[in-house]
C-alpha cells in the first residue's frame, strides 16, 4: 500500500472557493507580514481559545520553538519526541538549542 506524503489536495478541493478568495484578499492587499489579515487571525483565534492573546507564525516549525522558548527549553536540555515525528519537529528542537530524543512508542 502507497501512503501519500500529505494528503491536503482533497481537503484544499472542498473549501478551494473560500482559501483562494482568502489568497487573493492577502496578495492584492500586499500585506504578507503582519498586516490587517494576521491580526484579524490572531484576535479571533485568541477569542477562540478564550485567550488574550494568540501569534500567528509560518510554519509548524516557528510554532514549536516559540512553545519551547515560553516552556523554558534552552541549550542542554533534552526534548523527548516519537521516533516516526515530522522532520520539523526535531528541527526546532535544534534550533531551541537543546537535545531531541527518540522514542519508540506501542500507545
Amino acid at each position: 500500500m502507497t501512503v501519500p506524503f500529505y494528503g491536503h489536495v482533497r481537503q484544499y478541493h472542498s473549501i478551494k472557493s473560500e482559501i483562494d478568495e482568502a489568497f487573493h484578499a492577502v496578495i492584492e492587499s500586499e500585506s504578507y507580514v503582519m498586516g490587517p489579515t494576521l491580526e484579524r487571525f490572531e484576535n479571533e483565534l485568541a477569542h477562540y481559545f478564550g485567550m488574550k492573546h494568540a501569534v500567528g507564525v509560518n510554519s509548524g516549525t516557528d510554532a514549536l520553538w516559540l512553545a519551547f522558548l515560553a516552556l523554558g527549553i534552552s541549550p542542554g536540555d533534552e526534548v523527548i519526541t516519537t521516533a516516526n515525528t515530522f522532520f520539523a519537529t526535531a528541527e526546532a528542537i535544534w534550533i531551541a538549542g537543546a537535545k531531541a530524543v527518540f522514542v519508540d512508542s506501542d500507545r
